[in-house]
């Protein structure tokens, strides 16, 4: 194996193809050396994707950043007669296949950087660690309809620079979806193809940025068996594109979502319908801390959710050219920190 591993060898290794029985187990050689033996993947008793990473036998291991997603140890295997020590990495959870085969490349990478199989080890999983929690079982088709949406957008801006992942901050619980100095987007996805409404969550969701502009983005997205947009495929482009892949992985991993193949995740897949912006100034109906006498809702209300119709907004609707705009002048302050 001349590249690092992806998830099609471990899958091979599940059919039975190009499995080595010599340590007793399915495992495949990587050809990659750490000095003491050869980079194996292998398989757990359940199937399960495993690395084995060879190591000195007097080396004394010390503690490396766990998870309970991850299974770590020490195993001892006799190959070709010689007693070789691993350090042996399960992954637990079978929703983080795709992720766990990502952590492996990394530590593959490392290693052939010069790196020992132990720092390889501990340094990718920290690196990492984000995106090795428990995935989420509960995930609705709204959440789903929701990232599709924020997807979207992150894709048009990375289409323009590398570097635009930097501005999705919804993912970091900051108020508005993507934020640039004084410039706001915030991103709404409808499964209605007719009709205009969007919810807002929060009281502060459509306030602007101090001196700034704040636009919104709907789009409405129709579920379709054969539809061409999924979390799974928005989100491989979006880490192929992105300067740092790891930094748009650990944003997935933020909202939850640490393996972008997974099915809970993948369910659904949908179908662009239509695709509407606004600017939110004064004339967009909308509930902010201004909207009350004291600048603040009455006591006692701790929090507050509504719904707009958005043809009462009709006023306040951005033609594709001044939307695409606002998009730019976003990514240009990338260039002004």
């Amino acid at each position: 194996m001349s590249t690092e591993p992806s998830l099609e060898e471990w899958s091979m290794l599940r059919r039975g193809g190009h499995a080595s029985t010599e340590l007793g187990i399915p495992s495949m050689d990587t050809g990659i050396e750490t000095g003491f033996g050869s980079v194996r993947l292998a398989l757990g008793s359940a199937a399960e994707l495993r690395v084995l990473l060879p190591i000195r036998h007097s080396e004394r291991i010390a503690q490396v950043p766990s998870s309970p997603s991850l299974g770590i140890g020490i195993a001892t295997y006799t190959l070709n007669g010689v007693s070789v020590r691993y350090l042996d990495i399960v992954c637990l959870a079978a929703g983080l296949d795709g992720v766990f085969a990502d952590v492996t490349a990394e530590m593959m990478k490392r290693i052939r950087g010069g790196l020992s199989p132990v720092d390889a080890c501990a340094s990718t999983l920290d690196d990492f660690r984000s995106l090795l929690a428990d995935p989420t079982s509960g995930v609705t088709i709204q959440e789903v309809r929701g990232l599709v949406g924020e997807l979207l957008m992150l894709r048009r801006m990375l289409r323009l620079d590398a570097r635009a992942w930097q501005l999705w901050r919804g993912p970091m619980m900051e108020r508005h979806d993507f934020r640039a100095g004084r410039l706001a987007l915030e991103v709404k996805s409808s499964a209605r193809v007719t009709g205009l409404s969007v919810r807002i969550s929060a009281i502060d969701q459509l306030l602007a940025p101090t001196g700034g502009v704040l636009h919104l983005a709907l789009y409405q997205l129709e579920q379709s068996t054969g539809g061409d947009l999924s979390v799974s495929t928005l989100a491989a482009e979006a880490t192929s594109m992105a300067s740092d892949s790891l930094g748009v992985r650990n944003l997935l991993a933020a909202v939850g979502c640490a393996d972008p193949n997974a099915p809970v995740w993948n369910r659904a897949n949908f179908h662009l319908e239509g695709e509407h912006h606004y600017v939110v100034g004064d004339d967009f109906p909308k509930i902010i801390p201004e909207s009350f006498a004291s600048g603040a809702p009455p006591t006692g209300v701790t929090s507050l959710s509504y719904s707009i119709d958005l043809v009462a907004a009709e006023s306040s609707r951005l033609a594709a050219v001044r939307a695409d705009a606002h998009v730019s002048e976003m990514i240009a302050c990338l260039d002004h920190p």
